[in-house]
């Protein structure tokens, strides 16, 4: 393993300086955390009033065919796909198709009795009290055409018991922004994917932004990996998610330059109104007044987590695939960090991914120290 690493070297170094002829401190600590975390590729971006002041690549987004990473590298987004899916809901709350405070049962046929109190807004906050996940393992790995349909992930998510009482306690749940999706759907008429690119995708200029299809050939893309037994192993979310329909809690792929294009949308409210956009930052309080907070110490609000950075205010998210995205409210920087380094397959064989959330915070404390 270290000889391999050892080999890999020059590309590493050859990643970043033909980006940045300077090496900077951001640099030396990616660097340092590669050796540390072994993630073979990632980008940076980093970004103030909108304009890029740090972009660069290190490493490697595919280690079989030696292909160094790019700001134009695709990564798959994982959880970093939330915000998306909130933001479609609030496009829809907009348009007065739903309601924030309405039970699912007003979009949704067939919901079970213990399902019946969640609203839209506990599912766009975890605080639903769903399961944390829904799917049948084994109905994902089929091939594209053998779709794992809405409707079988219902049948399935409705055998599971509810872990909590609604609106009770925080718990964060990829069945409730795969309901969020199904929800979409329902009102639409037409795919989850196909809202996203025709809502926000395409207004936006996310031209290299898509969902997981293993149908599809992806320019530029990274290959996902993870750790076993000390060894990088092949990892992608493609693999198992992509005859799922309606993936909206980790479907989505982007650039960094794409997601930074949301961001500013977000915070410029370019898509939404100033009011949707204050809902969503807005901390979300449980039954007995306390805030819904993650073991990260973030306070999830309506599709992003709010985090607070020494006084300064931030709206974020991380995904499982290594990724992380965060905008700094008041200062206006952006901050996105893609990894190819994912947790794999931890509870059956024993992979390990690193601690992205925490790599995230450090980099986005030292834009904000340095940028402010």
């Amino acid at each position: 393993m270290k000889l391999f690493f050892f080999l890999l070297a020059p590309f590493f170094v050859a990643s970043v300086s033909a980006q940045q002829q300077k090496a900077d401190n951001f640099d030396s600590y990616i660097q340092h955390r590669m050796k540390i975390d072994s993630f073979p590729g990632a980008v940076l971006l980093i970004t103030k009033n909108g304009k890029p002041i740090k972009t660069a690549g290190y490493g490697l987004a595919n280690l079989e065919q030696v292909t160094n990473t790019k700001p134009n590298t695709v990564f798959e987004l994982a959880s970093v796909s939330k915000p998306i899916t909130a933001t479609a809901i609030m496009l829809l709350v907009e348009q007065g198709k739903l309601s924030l405070d309405s039970s699912i049962t007003a979009y949704l046929n067939g919901v079970p009795k213990a399902y019946q109190p969640i609203t839209i807004r506990q599912i766009m906050s975890h605080t639903a009290g769903m399961p944390a996940d829904h799917y049948n393992y084994y109905k994902l790995m089929g091939p594209t055409p053998l779709r794992y349909s809405v409707a079988a992930q219902f049948e399935d998510l409705y055998k599971l018991p509810m872990k909590s009482t609604p609106g009770t306690a925080y718990l964060y749940s990829n069945a409730a922004f795969f309901m969020q999706a199904a929800i979409i759907e329902k009102v639409t008429g037409i795919s989850f994917s196909q809202f996203v690119q025709n809502n926000i995708f395409k207004p936006l200029g996310m031209n290299n932004s898509s969902y997981i299809n293993g149908d599809s050939i992806i320019p530029n893309r990274a290959q996902g990996y993870t750790k076993r037994k000390g060894r990088w192993v092949r990892s992608s979310l493609e693999a198992i998610t992509q005859s799922m329909d309606a993936n909206g809690f980790g479907g989505a792929m982007s650039t960094v330059m794409d997601y930074e294009k949301f961001l500013q949308a977000t915070a410029k409210q370019l898509l939404l109104s100033k009011e949707s956009y204050t809902k969503m930052i807005t901390p979300t309080k449980l039954a007995d007044g306390n805030y819904a907070i993650s073991k990260d110490g973030s306070i999830i609000g309506l599709g992003w987590f709010l985090k607070d950075f020494n006084g300064r205010l931030a709206f974020l998210h991380g995904g499982y695939s290594g990724t992380f995205a965060l905008h700094f409210m008041d200062e206006d920087i952006s901050v996105i960090f893609f990894t190819n380094l994912s947790s794999g397959y931890g509870a059956i064989t024993g992979d390990k991914g690193f601690d992205f959330m925490k790599t995230g915070f450090e980099l986005a404390q030292m834009a904000v120290d340095k940028w402010k």
